[in-house]
């Protein structure tokens, strides 16, 4: 199950009328607005919070969607639905409803409860150029340098994370997440340890692929996804000339058959666009580079660049709603922004080597069910 996914018990810090019907009120955890009956729940009520992309196992749908209910999931997928205009994202759940099904009363505030429920994140297919050829190709040995860039969580779960900070918003480019490096040079085999041992081996090595999956420059290592989509874009790039000993770029591979409905008019072939930079330090440690030193890099080696949308004060969530609605900026042709990166512009390489982003998502995106990858 992803860190990033959880099912908490929380509280209920707000509710507000429905102006669309008399009979429903809006309900807010965290960030999120959560459409509900009138006077079913209050201000300060404990709730599980079930967020969108979540499969309910059949007894608890069940048990909240009876016979004859007017609202269905879709193969037990919990989605964004519109009632009266509103966008309601997730459910909320009270503990006599949990009771009732699981003979339990949940009583730990902020825990995460999806295991115990047996709820679950939806998890996508793999679209055709990340599926593996595990019989004749084997997994190489991986560079442990060669970070994965790990996702990013929702700005609705920490609303107030960037209180009193000068923040940038990014466009969210809608690709396939993708990372490409030159870092010092790890010997695996036996022969590349006899040859270290010599000093033959080469200092560094080219490292990329997907977010989840490492593939080197080295013989016999290339062509582990049935097509090497990561190879040929960082070959069309040359970001093996473009980058110094040390630093890993992440980025989205975007074009014709990535996404469904997202191609940003590139009707054949594949591009990259840069987000985020991350540096080998001499002590071993890894920092990320702030966003004026990503664009900085950008301009320097030659990459294209997510644009830049705000930069300012962070006022609150409905401002940056704001900057999700349109067409992308990145390519107008593409209709439905998929949303936009919050980062730190004071503050953006935490003291643990995280990096101080959130995403927010389209709310029309979402509308459109326009893929299954955000």
């Amino acid at each position: 199950m992803s860190s990033l996914y959880k099912v908490p018990l929380t509280t209920i810090t707000e509710i507000n009328p429905h102006n669309g019907a008399d009979r429903l009120e809006i309900a807010k955890v965290y960030g999120f607005d959560v459409v509900v009956r009138k006077d079913s729940m209050k201000v300060g009520d404990e709730v599980l919070y079930i967020p969108i992309d979540s499969i309910l196992p059949s007894e608890l749908e069940y048990h909240l969607f009876p016979e004859g209910s007017k609202i269905k999931l879709s193969k037990n997928r919990v989605r964004q639905i519109r009632i009266r205009k509103i966008a309601s994202q997730g459910m909320l759940i009270s503990k006599e409803q949990v009771k009732a099904v699981y003979n339990f009363v949940p009583d730990k505030v902020e825990e995460d409860y999806a295991e115990k429920l047996r709820i679950t994140k939806y998890e996508p297919p793999l679209p055709k150029h990340q599926i593996v050829n595990g019989v004749k190709k084997r997994r190489p040995l991986e560079n442990v340098n060669f970070h994965k860039y790990n996702g990013l969580t929702n700005i609705k779960w920490s609303p107030l994370m960037f209180s009193n900070e000068i923040v940038v918003f990014q466009e969210k480019v809608h690709g396939s997440n993708a990372r490409a490096a030159l870092l010092p040079f790890q010997p695996h085999t036996l022969w590349e340890k006899v040859k270290a041992f010599f000093n033959r081996n080469p200092k560094f090595e080219f490292c990329y692929g997907s977010n989840n999956v490492q593939l080197q420059k080295r013989k016999g290592w290339t062509g582990f996804y049935d097509e090497n989509i990561y190879g040929n874009v960082f070959n069309k790039i040359e970001a093996e000339k473009k980058l110094k000993p040390n630093e890993t770029i992440f980025g989205e591979v975007y074009g014709a058959g990535i996404q469904s409905n997202y191609d940003y008019g590139l009707k054949s072939g594949h591009d990259f666009v840069l987000f985020d930079v991350k540096v080998l330090e001499e002590d071993g440690t890894q920092r990320w580079l702030n966003p004026d030193e990503v664009k900085a890099f950008a301009e320097e080696r030659g990459f294209e660049m997510v644009p830049e949308l705000y930069r300012g004060p962070f006022v609150d969530v409905d401002h940056c709603k704001d900057f999700t609605l349109g067409d992308s900026v990145f390519r107008p042709q593409q209709k439905v922004r998929e949303g936009i990166v919050v980062k730190s512009l004071s503050n953006y390489s935490g003291e643990d080597g995280t990096k101080r982003a959130l995403k927010v998502i389209s709310e029309k995106y979402l509308d459109k069910e326009q893929s299954d990858f955000h």
